[in-house]
């Protein structure tokens, strides 16, 4: 038979974050603001000495995974353009090296790419990476073929080294992940004896306590994924798009934005507007081909009452992109 717990039992705090850690982080600032405007008294001011510490370090931790997290988009990027590179340009130059020696009717080269280049441009990473280790291995059984085995060594051997950056930082992104988790549940353990302390202190006066906790965010509902924004689209040449931001998203001055310009040879603009049809502004981000951009909010323009981000292509082809927007941890 099931027994539920008495609701006074129950650690309001831990309940209402599961799975929001950064509305554990909002309450949890909320609480620190209020206890450092009562530190005067003694008492507040020995609670304030035991949270702040723990407060500082699932900050910490928060900044450290938002880092983690944009360094992997980068290092995606750059892992994509190696694998784009080894499809429109390596490839092409592979070919005309195994020509020089076999011609396209001879078995030998068909034995050598038996599907041209297909293989090398599927979507999965993994696979366009196990053609080319394949590629390597046969070439190896031609002698005459050696200086086209070495050049594809020494061009798996770049993106060997891309592909092990970009799924280290994902292992690293899961462990820090996990710690934020368990400081968390630190933090509702100290939330709930604080309140526990100050129902104490102000038995005779019990509504001075609403003052230390934010009830109304305590209340809300609330997801790690509200606190997240991320889309991707393309721009068609010399034109702008908006893209318009979840109202659930609190946005802010220090918001962290990236940027990430999926074309290899178009130019991006991206800036935050209250308009979805504006052309420019005065605060920007250009993006190059291929690259991406971490920045402030206002470092793309962001003021209150901004709702939209609009990409404009510098171009002549359609470019493709992707943003990723983020709280800030205040």
């Amino acid at each position: 038979m099931k027994s539920d717990l008495w609701a006074q039992l129950i650690n309001t705090f831990e309940v209402n974050t599961r799975g929001s850690r950064r509305k554990m982080l909002r309450i949890a600032n909320f609480h620190l603001s209020r206890l450092q405007a009562m530190k005067a008294d003694p008492f507040i001011m020995a609670m304030l000495l035991v949270f702040e510490p723990v407060l500082m370090l699932y900050k910490s931790m928060f900044s450290n995974l938002d880092s983690q997290e944009n360094l992997s988009i980068g290092n995606t990027v750059k892992f994509t353009a190696e694998l784009n590179n080894m499809s429109d340009y390596w490839f092409d130059e592979w070919q005309t090296m195994v020509r020089q020696v076999f011609e396209t009717w001879t078995p030998e080269f068909k034995a050598i790419f038996p599907r041209n280049k297909e293989p090398f441009q599927r979507s999965q990473y993994d696979m366009r990476m196990v053609a080319v280790e394949g590629l390597h291995k046969t070439l190896l059984t031609y002698p005459e073929l050696k200086h086209v085995a070495d050049n594809v060594a020494e061009k798996l051997t770049i993106l060997n080294n891309a592909r092990n950056t970009q799924t280290e930082g994902f292992g690293t992104t899961a462990f820090t992940s996990s710690m934020i988790e368990e400081q968390r549940l630190v933090l509702a353990d100290l939330l709930d004896d604080n309140l526990c302390d100050l129902k104490k202190k102000y038995r005779k006066n019990i509504k001075m306590v609403e003052n230390f906790f934010d009830l109304s965010e305590l209340r809300r509902p609330s997801s790690d994924t509200d606190s997240r924004f991320a889309s991707s689209g393309a721009v068609e040449q010399g034109m702008t798009t908006a893209v318009s931001l979840p109202d659930k998203l609190r946005m802010s001055a220090n918001a962290d934005t990236v940027f990430v310009n999926r074309s290899n040879q178009v130019e991006l603009q991206c800036f935050y507007s209250a308009n979805a049809s504006a052309s420019d502004n005065p605060v920007k981000l250009n993006v190059l081909a291929m690259q991406s951009v971490q920045a402030t909010a206002a470092d793309a323009g962001w003021a209150p009452g901004a709702k939209y981000l609009i990409v404009k292509n510098l171009g002549t082809v359609t470019a493709e992109f992707e943003v990723q927007v983020t709280e800030s941890i205040e």
